[in-house]
Parts: structure tokens; sequence; C-alpha cells
């Protein structure tokens, strides 16, 4: 057995590809402007800066230049390594000079905390110099490519090629590639199924699609796959990266308490995966999301549920809710709202213009404040002003409020009845079991208890009206919050849109929070940015990279598209077909350029590596949950039952969607596989390759469990044939039959592992196919 182990460890690890993950600067960019840059202003310009009256050290904090350089005593920073930092440890006060901020005036710990990660990070700042000539971010803005407004562009002659074939192989012609043949039937197959469903095709599926050879054989593949349940699963599950979904804020069950616990999240799941399955039209799925609870019920009804399950997506949030600080929480809560609604719907980084204005977009400080009155004027929260009172989130009945007062009321009555039976309990001597008093109260308990209708279903959604008990408890109008805290406010902000993509003479809002007007806006076709960025998130979860490398930010910092005039095709379209999310797919899907083969000769990879002029299709890993479930899958036990609770148990049957994330556990399976953080709204996974998957695919107990199913699933179906099971196994697992050296290396494996019984053999070989590249790859 030893040997076996062995030989899946050395494959994994010598046989696993390398990635190079894109990203990173980005993020460091936008960690500097929102935690950084404003801590340097609040606490250190005064005495480190050109303004300064007196610049003391000799050491300049306004610049990258100046904090690279130094002061009196050398160097303020060590990129990468904190300890070896003056600035470090001057903020900590580790010795008695240098002190910054001076004498007693030490940063909180939390702050400190910060600056260690940013230098830890390489010490990322975008500052050259604070000296900006007005006008000049707004002159580059006004012919950004991603601020104009969506034309149509005229596809390039190319015969009968579909339109994005047409695009393509324009570019490809200028760079002088050629693109890859047609991928074989099996490889398209198995990778349409992941890419639709994140299961693998069945042998009977992989059959069928082999015996038929009649034109659009493909096209019904992808309308079969698109009209599976799993569709909608895989799907909602790219999405939840997206908002930064969590079923619960803590990862230790015993530290769960109303504040921390949002148990009606996966609600918010179950809207997505089935609005998804019904293909609800973009433009509306961003309205409900946004304004979900102020929509009309379709049926008429006195309430929509779907409505006010959508807008689950504000409440769900990433946020200190242990903050002492309840005004620093709730304006945290809002920033997050806006930094997440901007990122996910119009690849903005709104978030940045909370302190000052936006260093690179045409976003003000007052666009930002604008924004936040409007969810100022949201209220989402419960117990803000109560003394020592727990924060809950705001949940509301998804049933009519006389069905839900009405349990109300009878709740409460049982409560005082029980209250009564309990003080006479505790009466010196107890009131006697067949005391009138007592048998009286105890009948009308069991009345009551024997009328209660069963708990009301609650959704954790927003609604009109501001935040009771906070600084803003009304709908109203914010003022700016200067350098980012509620503890020093400026000129109000009336509630509207960023001025520069809606314009200087908006209409004002004068009822409501103004949620309704923003998810109009969002939601608009006149909208440059959103067809946009959604085409561009479509079409890197099927090629594994956008046309946009940077889906969750279109702004001046961010790389212009490799294929313009095709994401400006594609966004037209995708308006023109109703925003239709699944006519997109297809689209896609049906094009030569989805349909090509991974494999290139070497000397046009070496051209162009990043397959940036897409001649072929790129091969990619398999995400955590895809991973997981097709584990489950191939050995015949996977729970596709749809909806509900998530569960706790990683080893339990159903999809990985419905197994519980906590916001801060970080140790888990799909964490290993670079699952996404909840903590802040993730545009694409990183793909690392590292020793500790290759350790936990060989010794994990959920693994093992899925490989001895596996070796049942093949003794069982299979003939008693050797050379079958080896067959079977294979068609399973890869979609095709063995090869005659996998043969030979299985009879092999079976030989040597034959010694404790076939049951333990077959385990091992299932065991070492569950390892194999080919099987968490698709190409």
């Amino acid at each position: 057995m030893s040997g076996l182990k062995s030989f899946i460890a050395l494959s994994m690890l010598l046989s696993a590809p390398l990635f190079n993950v894109r990203g990173g600067a980005d993020d460091g960019v936008e960690f500097f402007e929102k935690k950084i840059r404003p801590l340097l202003v609040e606490h250190c310009y005064k005495c480190h800066s050109a303004q300064s009256e007196r610049v003391k050290g000799g050491l300049l904090l306004d610049t990258r230049e100046g904090v690279l350089k130094g002061g009196d005593t050398g160097p303020a920073i060590v990129p990468g390594d904190p300890e070896k930092s003056l600035l470090i440890k001057a903020v900590r006060h580790t010795d008695k000079d240098p002190q910054i901020p001076h004498k007693d005036k030490k940063l909180p710990d939390a702050q400190i905390a910060e600056l260690v990660v940013w230098v830890k990070m390489g010490a990322p700042d975008p500052r050259v110099t604070e000296v900006h000539p007005v006008g000049t971010a707004s002159a580059k803005a006004k012919t950004w490519w991603a601020f104009q407004p969506v034309q149509k562009p005229k596809v390039p002659s190319a015969g009968d090629r579909d339109p994005i074939d047409a695009f393509i192989v324009e570019k490809l012609a200028a760079a002088g590639l050629k693109k890859s043949p047609t991928a074989d039937k099996r490889s398209l197959l198995r990778r349409a199924t992941y890419d639709l469903t994140g299961l693998p095709p069945t042998p009977d599926e992989v059959a069928a699609f082999l015996a038929d050879d009649s034109p659009g054989a493909f096209a019904r593949v992808v309308d079969r796959l698109l009209a599976s349940p799993a569709y909608g699963q895989r799907w909602a599950r790219h999405w939840l990266d997206v908002v930064r979904y969590a079923d619960y804020h803590d990862a230790d069950p015993k530290a769960r308490t109303a504040s921390c616990e949002p148990l009606e999240a996966w609600r918010y799941r179950d809207w997505v995966v089935e609005s998804f399955n019904r293909d609800l039209p973009f433009d509306q799925f961003i309205v409900h999301q946004l304004a979900g609870d102020l929509l009309p019920s379709p049926t008429g009804e006195a309430i929509y549920p779907a409505g006010l399950i959508a807008t689950t997506f504000l409440a769900n949030g990433a946020w200190d809710r242990g903050d002492a600080d309840k005004e620093k929480m709730v304006s945290d809560m809002v920033d997050d709202q806006i930094d997440t609604v901007g990122k996910a719907f119009l690849g903005l980084t709104l978030g940045c213009a909370r302190c000052h204005d936006h260093k690179f977009d045409p976003l003000s400080n007052e666009d930002y404040y604008a924004l936040a009155g409007i969810f100022y004027s949201t209220h989402f929260m419960e117990n803000l002003g109560a003394k020592g009172g727990e924060i809950t989130f705001k949940r509301v009945p998804l049933v009519p409020w006389a069905v839900a007062a009405l349990r109300d009321g009878q709740v409460l009555q049982l409560d005082a009845i029980k209250a009564k039976l309990t003080a006479l309990d505790k009466l010196s001597p107890p009131v006697a079991t067949n005391h009138p008093e007592r048998l009286m109260l105890v009948k009308e308990r069991d009345a009551l208890q024997a009328g209660l209708p069963p708990p009301y279903p609650v959704a954790m959604t927003v609604q009109e009206g501001g935040m009771p008990g906070g600084l803003f408890p009304n709908i109203q109008d914010v003022p700016i919050h200067i350098r980012g805290s509620y503890t020093r406010l400026g000129p109000v902000i009336p509630r509207r849109m960023p001025a520069f993509f809606a314009g200087e003479s908006q209409p004002p809002i004068t009822q409501g929070s103004g949620r309704r007007e923003l998810a109009a806006w969002v939601a608009s076709e006149k909208n440059p940015l959103t067809a946009r960025v959604i085409v561009n998130r479509v079409w890197q979860w099927h090629f594994g990279e956008g046309l946009v490398h940077t889906p969750n930010n279109f702004g001046l910092l961010s790389e212009p598209p490799t294929h313009p005039a095709l994401l400006d095709w594609l966004a037209a379209q995708f308006v023109e077909d109703g925003w239709s999310l699944k006519t997109l797919h297809r689209r896609i899907m049906l094009s030569a350029a989805y349909q090509r083969a991974s494999a290139i000769p070497r000397p046009q990879f070496a051209r162009d590596p990043d397959n940036r002029w897409l001649g072929r299709f790129t091969a990619r890993r398999l995400e955590a949950e895809a991973i997981r479930d097709a584990m489950i899958f191939v050995s015949g036990r996977l729970d596709l039952s749809p909806d509900g609770p998530a569960g706790a148990d990683v080893g339990a049957l159903r999809r990985s969607l419905y197994v519980q994330t906590a916001r801060w556990d970080r140790s888990n399976f799909a964490t290993l596989f670079d699952a996404a953080n909840p903590d802040a709204s993730v545009e694409k996974r990183t793909v690392s390759t590292v020793a500790p998957q290759a350790l936990l695919m060989l010794n994990n107990d959920f693994v093992q469990v899925q490989a001895a199913e596996l070796a049942k699933r093949l003794l069982r179906e299979a003939s008693g044939d050797e050379a079958a099971r080896i067959q079977w196994a294979c068609q399973l697992l890869f979609a095709r039959p063995a090869h005659a050296e996998e043969l030979a290396i299985g009879h092999q494996l079976l030989a040597k592992s034959g010694q404790s019984g076939a049951a333990d053999a077959w385990r091992d070989f299932a065991h070492v196919l569950l390892c194999t590249n080919e099987f968490i790859y698709v190409d």
C-alpha cells in the first residue's frame, strides 16, 4: 500500500502543470486606496508631508518615493518584510524614538495590522506625486473605451463564419497565428458538460453523442445541458463568488450569534439557482437584487417573496459585526454595499472614493456619498440604538402580514402562559399539580400549542426607511464623511448616481431611498458598463480568461480588452436578445473558438503562450466544488436534490453548493483548491499548484471513501473481467476507453495491491484514477 501511495503522490506532484496566476497588483492598489492612504492622511500627513509646517525626521509619507527613501534614519519600509521596516517599528512604538504618531497617539492595533499586511504585499503604492493637474483624469476618461456607449460593430467579412469567429480570426491573422483544429467529440462533450453543469458526462451521454452524426448534434447537447437543473447550480456558484456569498459569518458554530449568523442566506442562493434555470433576463436579475422589495408581485399577491429574497445580496456582506463602534460598523456595511454593487454590475471600484476623489476613475468623493445616502436610507439591521443589545439582520416574513401577526400573537400568549407556570413552580411550597389555576393554565397552553401554525418562512432582506437608532435613522441625504470617518462630517450631498456616468442634471430623488432609481440606472441598456461587464464574465467562465482580464475593474487602471470589437458586438447582441444568459451561452459554445482543441504546435504556443488571441482552447483545472462533486458523481452516489439550508458536513453527498461556507473558515478542502474567499467580491479564482493538494488527495478520508465507493461500483457494474472493469473506470472518469498502456499499468497495480483481496485492490486502483490530472482537468 505504501508503494502505491507514493506512486500517487509523485505522479500528481511531478505532472501537475504550473500556472501563471494573473492579478495581485490591482488588488494591492485597491488595498492601499481603501486602507493605507486614509490612514496616512489622517495620522501622518500633518508631520510627514509636503504640506507640513516642519517635516519631522526628514520623512515624507505622501509619495511613494518618500516612503522608499525614508528620513534621517533610513528607508521607512523594506517591501515584503515588515519586521525590518522602520515604519512598522515606529507605529508599534517599539522604541521610545521614533514613534509615529508621536507620544500617546498610538494607532489602533487593527490599523497597525493593516500596515503590516501592506508591507507584506510589497507595499503597493500608486502615488508618484500628489499633484494632479485639474481635468487630467476626466480628459482621459472621456475617451476611455469602457465609458463609451456600446455600439454594435460591423462583423468582419469572413464568408459564412459565425460572428464570434470572424472577429477572432481577424485578430489571429493580424498576429500571424493559426488556429487549432476542432476538438474530438469526447473532449468537446466533457468540456461542455463540466462547463454548464459542473459534472462529468455519463457513459450513456458519451455514447449517444458519438453516435449522432447529424447536423446540430452539439447544439442539441448544449440545449440539453442548459435545460438541466444542474446548470443553475453550476452557474449560481460563479455568481456567488462575485457577490461575496457566505452561509455563515463565523466558522465556529459555537461562536455564532444572531448578529453573525445569516441563517436565511440560503434562500438567496436558491433564488439565484432558480433565476438562472428559468433564464431571468439579466437586467431584471439586477433590479431584483437592488430593489426587489419594491417590486410588485407578478401574481398580484400582497408580498413578492422572490423580490424580498433577492435583496439578501445587499444584506449578506463582509464586515466586522463584532465592532463595538456601531456607527463605524454601519458605515463599513454601506461601503461594502457600494463596493460590491460597483464591482459586480459595473466593473468600477466605487469604494475607492470613500475617503477622497478616486485617484484614477471619474468618481468623486461627492459621488460616493450621493450613493451612500441611498444605502443609509435603507433598513437592513436592527437594534442599532439598543445599549448592549445585539445587532441583528433585518428579517421579513415571506407570508402576508396578517398570517405572521396571528402566529406572533399566539407565540406571545404561549410564552406568557409558560412564564406563569414557571412562576407557580418557584413558589414555596410549589403549587400542586392538580391545583385549579395550574390545570387551567396547562389546558390553555396545550390548546394554544396544538393550534399553533408552523413557523413561517422569513428572508434576510432590506427595506425602505433608514437605520433606526443609527446616525441616519430616516430616508435622507447624508454628508460627506471627511477621510471616511462618520465623526467628521462635511456638506450634505443629495442622493444621485455618479455624475460623470449619469450626467450633471439628474432628476432629484424625492421618494424612497433611491434604490429603485439606482437599479434602473445600473440595468439600463444605455449604461455603457453593465452589459459589457456580464458578457465578459460569462466569456471568462467559459474560456478561463475574460476579453478584459480584470472583470471587476473596467476603469482606467484596467488593461483594455484583447478583442474590443468582439466584446462590444456580444454586449449589443446580448441586450438585443433580451439580456438572456442562456442565449449568450449558446452563441459562445456554438462558435468554432469554443470548440477548438487545446493542443497546438510548440512554435505557435511560444508566440502566444497565454492564448491571448484564442487560437486554441486553454486547458484548465476544475474548481474545488467540481472536483468534489465529480468524485461523488463517478462513485454513483451524488445527491442532486436542490434547495434548502446548507449542511455542515463536507462528507455529505449533496453538491458542494449545498455545503455551508463560513466567512472566516479558510482551512477546508475547498480553500485548499482555491475556492473563493467570501470576504470580498472575487472576480477570478486563483489557481495554485502546491504539495498539500496532492497530500489531501492521497490521505483525506473523504477522498478515500469515494475511492472505495467507486471500486464497489466497478465491481458491481462491470463484468468479472479485469480489463472490462478498467475500461469501465476510464469511461466513467475520462469519457473515453482505456489506452493499451493504461490497461497494462492497471493490471500491474491490481496485481501488486491484490494481496489483501479484490476489494482493496480495486479501491487502490480507483484511488489512483481519482488522483490523476486527467480527472481534475478539462481540455
